[in-house]
């Protein structure tokens, strides 16, 4: 009785058979066309392979060889190149993915802890507005504005982050600044204060240990009597002032504070400060400055800003600029 071949399935006479031409044809056919790599997909392979039969798909360009238990690349120890925009669900180390997306080829490597894609060429520069997902020593280019970061594991097992490239400590990651050229005027009680509009600039940390260095520059004044080159400043996070000097009795806490108690002095007068900040968050953070009357205990008055009490109109009189800048610096 006849029986068949393990491999190409070839039909075996028993010696006792008479020989039938057509099985010997058929039995050539199916030795010509198993020699060499069999042609497919990866949807397509065969169904029953045997151990050590080559194939190539084409959808993938990958060339195959099965192993006995898997569909291994033909070079062995892997290597092969994967075309497609998102990575192999099932690589082996060695093997190679060109992302149709990007142009970038990345290796698939164990170093001795985890496996991962690695870029072929090195860390490479990725070009986005949202951070990718990173490895270690890949560069990030903020095309929103132009910072570079860098993916950084700190040593002894600290969390992996995006660090800005400029520096790991004191480095500034980004400025943003607001310039006031209009005037601004408003009726204040005693220890009373508002709002300077126009007067607020709002960053967005890029992370949770950076600082922010607040420089604001004021020209203000009022209309109270002997006191009109005189103002009070508190500078705020939100909702919240920040940089007060410390509670003492009835006094009120301020950031900053300009006193003319000698003379009438109508002339706008520039109070500066400087502060740097914690805020300990990544969300969008606006930082503003208020305006308030610790000038007179009993005095209602007007106060401004870039401009004197006095407003005529002509040449002596003048018109200034205040300004809030606001500097993140890496933690």
């Amino acid at each position: 009785m006849a029986t068949t071949t393990t491999k190409l399935s070839l039909i075996k006479p028993a010696l006792t058979d008479v020989v039938d031409v057509g099985n010997l044809n058929d039995n050539a056919d199916s030795i010509d066309a198993a020699i060499g790599f069999t042609v497919c997909t990866s949807s397509s392979r065969p169904a029953s392979p045997w151990s050590g039969q080559p194939i190539f798909e084409t959808d993938t360009g990958l060339s195959l060889v099965w192993d006995g238990d898997s569909w291994e690349p033909a070079g062995g120890g892997g290597g092969g190149v994967t075309i497609s925009a998102t990575a192999p669900a099932a690589p082996s180390a060695g093997d190679m993915w060109w992302d149709s997306d990007d142009g970038e080829l990345y290796l698939y490597y164990n170093d001795g802890t985890s496996s991962q894609w690695v870029a072929a060429a090195g860390p490479s520069v990725t070009i986005a507005a949202t951070a990718p997902t990173g490895y270690d020593g890949q560069l990030w280019l903020d095309s929103t504005d132009g910072s570079m970061y860098v993916y950084y594991t700190a040593p002894g097992g600290g969390s992996p982050q995006w660090t800005g490239a400029v520096s790991r400590s004191g480095g500034i990651l980004q400025v943003v600044s607001t310039t006031k050229t209009d005037t601004f005027s408003a009726s204040l009680a005693t220890a009373v204060f508002t709002e300077i509009t126009g007067l607020t600039a709002a960053i967005t940390p890029r992370s949770t240990s950076s600082k922010i260095l607040a420089m604001v520059s004021v020209y203000g004044a009022n209309s109270i009597t002997s006191r009109q080159a005189s103002f009070a400043l508190k500078l705020q996070r939100g909702a919240t002032d920040i940089a007060l000097g410390d509670t003492d009795s009835s006094r009120t806490s301020v950031t900053a504070h300009t006193l003319n108690a000698l003379d009438g002095s109508a002339n706008a007068t520039p109070v500066a400060f400087q502060f740097l900040d914690s805020p300990s968050t990544t969300a969008t953070t606006t930082y503003s400055v208020e305006i308030g009357n610790v000038v007179n205990s009993t005095s209602t008055g007007t106060f401004y800003v870039n401009r004197q009490d006095t407003s005529n109109d002509n040449n002596r009189i003048a018109r200034t600029v205040s300004t809030i800048t606001l500097l993140e610096v890496a933690g």
